[in-house]
């Protein structure tokens, strides 16, 4: 018998629904892996080279946020593959990291306030506002992901969103981005490389249109970013972070 009647012979071939793009999601994670890798590959050659120093904190720091990606990356492939009870069994591990990573960026911040001096100029308070847009929207899309996990379709987007939310760090280290017109260059690398391929993903799909979870998704972001640069730039801005950064300093 050949492989084609041996298919034809199998019902259960038959019904076996095509899944197109079924490794976006690892996908993703890969070009996660990725941006980090550009953005602080080059600072640890530095570092190994002495010319570089990076606090000890800082080096758990970042192993928080690798295991944060290889989590995120081995759910992904789990659930492309079709092991779901694998892939609920070590959700809950996730979401702890995912919190954990949160904790780490909102310790990174602030101790950035500690060990270095304030800005002499005022403008330069405007670049603090990045971390309190990430701090605060990423946590949301984790909580949002949480309570979509039963929705499988909603749950892989949203934390999708939160995994991109967490490499603005990384994306502000793009040396090749223009810094000089503010953080507007780097919240639209982001964007760019969050939303065109979510979309791509969804108007591949048999409906050909774009998801809930992608179109609200993509609302909340705009909508925190557009908080971001309504502060930005502002007299009632800069004059707070100064008040904060040099009360952290006394």
């Amino acid at each position: 018998m050949t492989t084609t009647e041996k298919l034809s012979a199998d019902p259960s071939a038959k019904a076996r629904p095509k899944r197109p793009f079924r490794r976006f999601f690892p996908g993703m994670a890969l070009f996660a892996l990725a941006v980090l890798i550009f953005a602080f590959v080059p600072e640890y050659v530095k570092y190994s080279q002495g010319s570089f120093p990076i606090a000890w904190v800082l080096h758990i720091h970042g192993a928080i946020m690798a295991a944060w990606v290889g989590i995120f990356a081995l759910q992904a492939y789990l659930g492309a593959t079709g092991r779901i009870a694998q892939h609920r069994k070590t959700g809950n591990f996730g979401f702890a990291v995912a919190w954990l990573a949160w904790v780490s960026m909102i310790f990174v911040e602030w101790r950035a306030l500690l060990v270095k001096a304030p800005p002499e100029d005022i403008r330069d308070y405007d670049w603090l506002l990045p971390g309190p847009y990430v701090y605060l929207t990423f946590p949301l899309f984790v909580a949002w992901a949480y309570r979509t996990r039963q929705r499988p379709e909603w749950h892989k987007r949203l934390i999708t969103f939160a995994l991109f939310l967490s490499l603005q760090a990384a994306i502000q280290r793009f040396l090749w981005i223009p810094g000089q017109f503010g953080y507007w260059p780097f919240a639209g690398v982001l964007d760019v490389c969050l939303l065109v391929p979510l979309v791509v993903y969804d108007l591949s799909q048999p409906k050909r249109t774009l998801h809930p979870a992608t179109v609200r998704g993509a609302l909340v972001l705009f909508a925190a970013q557009a908080i971001l640069f309504a502060f930005w730039g502002t007299a009632a801005w800069r004059n707070f972070a100064y008040a904060v950064a040099h009360a952290v300093q006394r």
